[in-house]
């Protein structure tokens, strides 16, 4: 008989990023065994997500990158979309976090990490030439583009037109 590999870091946060991705409510779950041991506080917790974020859409950008597209804005674009798609729940925890954040150190985390995500698309797009501010402007760009396409995306795949009678009738009666 084995035994129960012990908890670790990793394990639990890969844990709470499980939850955030089954439940996706942009809430931090707490039930998760052995977040307060491995975590000092919401503000290690955080920053802890906000690494693993940055990690997931780095590894989107080099994905996207690899075939040297022509077009490196439209895969920046693309690419952000993906790593939002594999972690919508951790993104929308995120979002959360950047409209109420419990501290000021996680608000801080939360603009620092944003900056230096935008500066690395932009890098990557071939539209920056440094992790500076103008670079810093340019990948917000770029992620509010992403962003627009995933709600255009979401409002259209939210709203189908039905396309049968019975589609037609329980539109009817449910509207």
């Amino acid at each position: 008989m084995k035994d129960e590999p012990k908890p670790s870091r990793a394990s639990v946060l890969h844990a709470v990023i499980d939850d955030m991705l089954a439940r996706k409510d942009g809430r931090i779950p707490t039930h998760i065994d052995g977040i307060d041991t491995f975590f000092d506080g919401v503000e290690d917790l955080a920053n802890a997500l906000l690494l693993r974020w940055h990690t997931r859409l780095v590894a989107s950008l080099e994905r996207g990158l690899v075939d040297d597209p022509e077009d490196r804005e439209e895969a920046v674009i693309e690419a952000w979309r993906h790593a939002n798609w594999i972690y919508w729940g951790v993104r929308m925890v995120i979002d959360e976090l950047e409209q109420n954040p419990p501290t000021e150190e996680v608000a801080h985390a939360v603009r620092r990490t944003a900056r230096n995500d935008w500066a690395v698309m932009a890098l990557a797009a071939g539209l920056a030439s440094g992790y500076d501010e103008p670079a810093a402007r340019v990948g917000h760009r770029l992620e509010l583009e992403a962003r627009r396409r995933n709600h255009v995306e979401h409002s259209t795949a939210r709203d189908p037109q039905p396309r049968t009678l019975l589609g037609k009738l329980k539109e009817t009666l449910i509207g």
